[in-house]
């Protein structure tokens, strides 16, 4: 196997290598979006729960019902910071397979260059010997006539 041939096949794996991870990266942050809808939604029961209080509080409540939103409140906060918690987690994820799709990306675009860098000096090296022959042909018609 020639190296042009070994190039060029490093270069089909690092490009199908490449098509993995940029699949990879779309499901990734389709979790990712996912899971921030999830807790844009708990934030909004949040608001809409403190703001049903304040309300609330504004006229006459009772203190049993007053528990009740604190409790409901206290369980909100754990399930947001869960929630933040996992979201970051995802987002780490995308981050570090975007890295890993970037350095795949370099590396192939590094035996490209290569590749081009091969083709140049084979090209190179037939001209040379083109140049070669027709310099022989002219010689030799020189000294035979």
């Amino acid at each position: 196997m020639t190296k042009e041939k070994m190039v060029s096949k490093i270069i089909e794996i690092k490009e199908f290598n490449k098509e993995q991870l940029e699949a990879e990266v779309g499901n990734a942050r389709v979790r990712l979006n996912a899971e921030q809808l999830k807790l844009d939604g708990l934030d909004q029961e949040y608001k809409k729960t403190t703001v049903d209080l304040a309300r609330k509080q504004a006229g006459a409540i009772h203190a049993p019902e007053i528990e009740l939103f604190h409790t409901y409140l206290k369980h909100l906060t754990k399930q947001i910071d869960q929630q933040k918690s996992v979201v970051a987690a995802h987002a780490a994820e995308v981050d570090r397979k975007q890295k890993a799709m970037v350095e795949v990306f370099k590396e192939q675009c590094l035996f490209e260059k290569l590749h081009d860098k091969i083709i140049h000096e084979q090209a190179k090296g037939i001209s040379k010997n083109e140049q070669k022959e027709a310099d022989f042909a002219y010689l030799c018609r020189k000294v035979w006539k």
